[in-house]
C-alpha cells in the first residue's frame, strides 16, 4: 500500500512500560477505546485470539541482530478505523511465537492492526511485512526519540 500515511497515526503511537502481553493489550486497548478506533469488547476478544493464535514474529531469522516484533489483530467487529497502532515497549515481553506457538520471543513493538473492513487485512499485513523485512527497519526504530520521528520513518 502505497499511501502509508493513512495506515498510521501519530496519535496512536504509543510508549508502554508493562510486563506482559495482557497489560499491554489492557493499557493500549483503553486508549483505542477512548479514541473511538475500537468498540468495547476490544480487548478481551484480542486477548482470547493472541492466546489461541500467537503474533510473536521472530525477525532473528531475517537479520540476527533484529529486535521480534508482534502484530495482534482481531475481528473486524470491534475495530471502528483501518490503520496501525503501534507500541514501543520499555522493555522486551515475551509473545508466543506465531510460527512455533511453543516458543517464545521477546518483543519490543506491538503493531496493533485495526481493521474495519471485512476481506482487507492482508494489505495491511503485507505493508507491514515489508517493514519488518527490509533492512532492519525495526532495530532503527529504536534510535527514535519521539512519536513525530517514529511515524516519520514507519511512513517513508
Amino acid at each position: 500500500m502505497a499511501d502509508a500515511e493513512k495506515l498510521f497515526d501519530p496519535d496512536l503511537i504509543f510508549f508502554e512500560d508493562v510486563s506482559s502481553f495482557e497489560e499491554l493489550f489492557q493499557s493500549v486497548g483503553s486508549k483505542l477505546l477512548e479514541k473511538k478506533r475500537v468498540n468495547p469488547g476490544y480487548i478481551e476478544a484480542m486477548t482470547e485470539r493472541e492466546k489461541k493464535f500467537p503474533t510473536g514474529l521472530d525477525l532473528s531469522v531475517v537479520n540476527p541482530d533484529s529486535l521480534s516484533v508482534a502484530i495482534p489483530h482481531t475481528e473486524v467487529d470491534f475495530c471502528n478505523w483501518k490503520g496501525v497502532a503501534v507500541a514501543r515497549l520499555e522493555k522486551p515481553i515475551e509473545f508466543h511465537n506465531m510460527i512455533s506457538p511453543d516458543k517464545t520471543v521477546p518483543v519490543k513493538y506491538a503493531f496493533f492492526i485495526l481493521n474495519d473492513e471485512k476481506n482487507s487485512q492482508t494489505n495491511l499485513l503485507s505493508y507491514l511485512m515489508g517493514f519488518f523485512t527490509t533492512g532492519d527497519k525495526v532495530s532503527q526504530l529504536n534510535t527514535l526519540k519521539t512519536k513525530e520521528e517514529i511515524y516519520q520513518f514507519i511512513t517513508n
